[in-house]
């Protein structure tokens, strides 16, 4: 897999780029960092991530920005 698809990406702009509050919890609401839009809820995204490889997978997550690792 080359790229994430599903819940994480912004439907609005195509990037995936997550405004992730600090305090963070499952139901907060979570937005596109460079657009706005909203792009669901943290406890539905988080999961779509983890079911996607999450941390352990080819991709990671670093300050809302998801990355393919070298």
């Amino acid at each position: 897999m080359e790229r994430l698809d599903h819940k994480l990406d912004c439907k609005s702009c195509g990037t995936i780029y997550l405004k992730i509050p600090d305090e963070v919890r499952l139901i907060t609401p979570i937005e596109c960092t460079l657009c706005g839009q909203f792009l669901g809820y943290w406890g539905e995204l988080s999961r779509d991530f983890d079911r996607q490889g999450g941390q352990e997978g080819i991709f990671e997550m670093k300050e809302g920005q998801i990355l393919r690792k070298a």
